[in-house]
């Protein structure tokens, strides 16, 4: 009987070493075999694209802590080509917010279309993101200057009450403030609809292409090289922007600039906007300052300044030779836009005129003020007829000020 009962103890000893011991463990393995298997991998791939609304693709997730997944390989392509590459992020996620961290993080033209398109979604469907997001990114940089010092990033996107805004601040490579950009879109009730207001300020050069990218337009006419600093504030109620800008544009390619109009110039220039105001769509006042160096002109553009707006020939207007396209050895101008139309005076150093040429000046400014219409003509593809009805011509008529706004406001923006 004893003989029995100790069988008893021993199999009961055993069946529980079994289950409180064998088995967990065995679950144990079985879990961490699915966290790497392909399909566990799958599962998330599939539920990170629903949540940033494009196709993603994915090489392998890890869990390095509690709460925490980190992803390799992860690639986004939009249906228009755009497409970002993060070679490793890792994500953390809570009852209100997810946080992702990033490495490092280089971003193109493509991307940024990308990721504007990204933070229109956030901004705009509250359903759908309903979780605040932060994302930092311990180097940054452009395409263009990958090669350069990375710079860290941080975005938040955040809700309250209804309003969503998104904060992203890049640091500076040196002493002083970096980069920042403020969105922040507040719900209104009634038929005014909702109330967008923007906030950046560019203390180092943005490629201008990448700001055309984020805001899902194709690529500049100023050309590829040109580069962005300065301030922008800007306010849109019921589909209309109003606000005010400052800065400076470099690398301005003049080929770029005349490639749609009916004569065309080569060179680089500098435009340094002293100020910019608009209100509902339509340019209210605006002074432009735009500098450039050795270049070439076709003679039919500076026929067209002379016969379409009005300058007026200088000395070396012509040539005895008749040639079809002529050098210059700099050019500038000062362009103010109000009411009362289009003003144009001589750049710095230029001796009164618009454009010079072994130091005799080829054409200088008209007499006065300008209707807008003489420079959309000069801006018109070629085959325009009566009104320009495309190119930057006819967009120069749609945003110029109207007559009744006779006011000059004071300088807007600013560093």
């Amino acid at each position: 009987m004893f003989i029995e009962r100790a069988a008893r103890k021993v199999r009961f000893a055993r069946t529980v070493f079994v289950l409180a011991g064998v088995v967990p463990c065995l679950a144990l393995v079985a879990w961490g075999v699915h966290l790497r298997s392909a399909a566990h991998r799958e599962s998330l791939r599939r539920e990170w694209q629903r949540a940033v609304g494009v196709p993603l693709e994915v090489d392998a997730v890890e869990h390095p802590r509690p709460g925490v997944v980190r992803a390799r390989g992860c690639r986004m392509t939009a249906v228009d080509g755009g497409r970002l590459a993060v070679p490793v992020v890792e994500i953390e996620s809570g009852p209100t917010e997810v946080r992702l961290r990033i490495d490092r993080l280089v971003c193109d033209a493509a991307a940024a279309r990308l990721l504007g398109g990204v933070v229109a979604e956030w901004l705009g469907r509250a359903v759908r993101y309903p979780k605040d997001c932060v994302v930092e990114v311990g180097g940054f940089a452009w395409s263009d200057q990958a090669t350069a010092a990375a710079s860290g990033l941080r975005a938040e996107c955040v809700t309250r009450a209804g309003t969503r805004a998104v904060r992203i601040v890049r640091a500076a490579h040196g002493a002083g403030h970096g980069d920042e950009l403020r969105i922040v879109r507040t719900p209104s009730p009634g038929e005014a609809g909702e109330l967008m207001e923007v906030d950046l300020t560019a203390v180092e050069p943005l490629p201008l292409a990448i700001v055309a990218g984020a805001l899902g337009r194709a690529d500049p006419t100023l050309g590829a090289a040109a580069t962005v600093a300065g301030t922008l504030r800007a306010v849109c109620e019921g589909g209309r922007w109003s606000g005010s800008a400052a800065g400076r544009i470099d690398g301005v390619d003049l080929a770029a600039c005349t490639a749609g109009m009916q004569a065309r110039a080569t060179g680089a220039a500098t435009a340094v906007v002293r100020r910019l105001a608009w209100s509902h769509g339509r340019i209210r006042d605006a002074e432009i300052e735009c500098t450039a160096g050795r270049g070439r002109v076709e003679q039919r553009l500076l026929e067209g300044l002379v016969s379409t707006v009005g300058c007026r020939p200088g000395p070396a207007h012509r040539t005895l030779a008749g040639d079809l396209e002529r050098t210059f050895d700099a050019a500038g101008c000062l362009l103010r836009l109000d009411a009362r139309g289009v003003e144009l005076v001589s750049g710095a150093n230029l001796g009164g005129a618009l454009a010079v040429a072994d130091g005799l000046a080829l054409v200088a400014p008209p007499g006065g003020v300008l209707p807008p219409e003489r420079l959309a003509w000069l801006l018109a593809p070629p085959g325009a007829v009566f009104v320009p009805s495309g190119g930057p011509g006819a967009w120069l008529l749609d945003v110029m000020p109207r007559a009744e706004q006779a006011e000059r406001p004071g300088p807007a923006g600013g560093f």
